[in-house]
């Protein structure tokens, strides 16, 4: 059943606003579509944009960034297997 539909046929039967949205929110058809909603924006949107371009693609990139001017701040060369302390007079 079409929920405009539903919502037309309550309100011209003279229901008030409270069972017109309980006969709307109850209505099995409504009930299926906002799970099949919720499962499309979910799965797809949140866990895309999540998992991929923020964790994956983003967060790293910044991470990195953040790293190369504390490095820089500190005077820190990293080179292979080491690193190097150049810029700080009193380190441990």
């Amino acid at each position: 059943m079409n929920i405009i539909t539903l919502a037309a046929e309550a309100h011209d039967a003279g229901l008030s606003f409270w069972d017109e949205l309980w006969a709307i929110t109850l209505d099995p058809a409504h009930i299926a579509s906002e799970l099949i909603w919720q499962v499309i924006f979910d799965g797809l949107f949140v866990a895309f944009f999540y998992g991929v371009v923020y964790k994956r693609w983003l967060l790293p990139r910044l991470r990195r960034e953040i790293h190369k001017e504390i490095d820089t701040e500190h005077g820190i060369e990293h080179h292979d297997d080491h690193i190097h302390i150049t810029g700080a007079k009193d380190h441990d």
